[in-house]
């Protein structure tokens, strides 16, 4: 793993990651991370690509990781100036152009969680991406996310946005290790892998509570992403895998991300493809069966380079 920096259509500067240590690459693989943790993490799955013959980029999302340094005046975790997740989707169609022109080769976007809906915005955008794969992902349009809406910008307006988010998180995040209380673990919604949830609840850069600005930009954004005029830009020819673990809250245990699916079918993609995991949870790429889930997203990616 290399650090990179990106320098983005607005001047900031992305702290990115690059795994390049393939022999004659097939392709490019781009990594969105998701919310409230980083591109490192994704460092196994990285390595994996490289053995299978792809180069991989990612980035650390503004308001995350290392981008995150400086940007808050008030040092609170999960802020960044402007319009987070509208810049962060044009940060990734900014990034893509860059590998393809880079390295003449096919980029596939990868985008887990936060990442996906990200995903969901930038394959209305980006031109230069040769397919998609969202995991962690769902169709999130309804009630729960028009009064998030509602909140996030009323709190945006008496609170400012550097101010943790607390109340947000907890309608929108708050219920999601319910199901798994019995384990006692923070975070068990994550993975049925205890060593990896340890570890994520161990890293400094992970699991902390956004800030009030990340909360109102992210959802009125995603809220845009499902207007039919946004949804009427996505190129149907260009795949899209969809894969989550059928116990993760995120999907809510599949039927969200089943949605979804039926979004993208309904709008004439012509190959788009779901896999549930049966007892998988939310990061699937660190479940007890990540060696099934690495291979099945190589199997996809292969599919996606080869048309």
């Amino acid at each position: 793993m290399k650090n990179e920096k990106f320098k983005s259509f607005d001047g900031t500067m992305l702290q990115c990651y690059l795994w390049d240590d393939v022999r004659n690459p097939k392709g490019v693989v781009q990594i969105a991370h998701g919310m409230a943790e980083h591109a490192r993490r994704y460092d196994d799955f990285a390595n994996f690509l490289n053995k299978n013959g792809y180069i991989v980029f990612a980035d650390d999302h503004r308001a995350h990781g290392l981008t995150s340094a400086k940007q808050s005046s008030k040092g609170v975790k999960g802020y960044h100036k402007g319009d987070i997740y509208n810049d962060t989707v044009r940060d990734e169609v900014a990034i893509t152009a860059y590998l393809k022109e880079k390295y003449q080769l096919p980029v596939v976007y990868v985008g887990h969680s936060y990442g996906s809906m990200v995903g969901q915005r930038y394959i209305e955008k980006c031109a230069d991406h040769k397919g998609a794969i969202l995991c962690g992902s769902a169709m999130m349009k309804g009630a729960l996310l028009n009064v998030g809406v509602f909140i996030s910008g009323f709190q945006y307006k008496l609170f400012g946005g550097e101010k943790v988010g607390k109340s947000l998180d907890k309608l929108t995040f708050g219920g999601y290790n319910k199901p798994f209380k019995k384990e006692k673990i923070p975070f068990a919604w994550l993975s049925r892998d205890k060593e990896q949830v340890k570890k994520y609840c161990l890293d400094e850069q992970c699991g902390y509570v956004m800030s009030i600005a990340f909360f109102k930009y992210f959802l009125s954004g995603l809220k845009s992403s499902y207007k039919a005029d946004n949804l009427a830009k996505i190129d149907v020819k260009k795949p899209i895998g969809i894969f989550s673990g059928d116990q993760d809250p995120v999907g809510g245990k599949g039927k969200l991300v089943k949605k979804l699916y039926d979004q993208y079918k309904k709008l004439g993609v012509e190959d788009v493809t779901i896999k549930l995991y049966e007892g998988g949870r939310h990061e699937i790429l660190n479940e007890t069966n990540r060696e099934e889930v690495f291979n099945d997203f190589l199997a996809r990616i292969n599919e996606i380079v080869a048309k």
